[in-house]
């Protein structure tokens, strides 16, 4: 006949594996899916951003991350412009929300929370929730311009 502790031992087990598992979710935006699908259909979508705010948000964090890459122009105001395609800017998308909205962080139970990454994550978002269709051929792609001006966080 089981005792009790016997009983225990599997429960507390699973009730650990559980809880460690829900720690490498993250706390992504309701509208995450939504976002996702409207930004793998796109035909392409710019970004004029600064080299640094690109060069951290699109850091590599382990190999099995899809490698961030779009066509990048200097401009004369100091930003560059940044070209992705829509399956890029999915891919982008997903990085920015694992580190903006709490993906497992570089010591055990810490989680990411990015500045960087939830500014550009919120920038993009106000876009492509803005967007009702696809910009019609010869029409410019959807433009996001995030520079180092300071914004109220409000």
């Amino acid at each position: 006949m089981p005792t009790s502790t016997s009983r225990l031992a599997p429960a507390l087990l699973s009730a650990f594996v559980i809880l460690g598992l829900s720690g490498c979710a993250t706390d992504s935006p309701p509208e995450q899916s939504v976002r996702l699908q409207k930004a793998a259909g796109m035909t392409a979508f710019q970004i004029e951003t600064t080299k640094s705010l690109w060069e951290t948000t699109t850091a590599t964090h382990n190999v099995t991350d899809p490698e961030i890459k779009g066509k990048v122009t200097p401009l004369d105001n100091g930003l560059q412009k940044v070209e992705l395609d829509g399956v890029t800017l999915a891919n982008y998308l997903r990085r920015l929300d694992y580190d903006a909205h709490g993906g497992a962080g570089e010591y055990p139970w810490s989680r990411e929370r990015r500045p960087e990454s939830i500014r550009m994550y919120d920038e993009i978002a106000k876009v492509i929730y803005g967007m009702k269709e696809e910009p019609a051929p010869g029409d410019p792609p959807p433009l996001v311009i995030v520079g180092d001006a300071v914004i109220d966080t409000k």
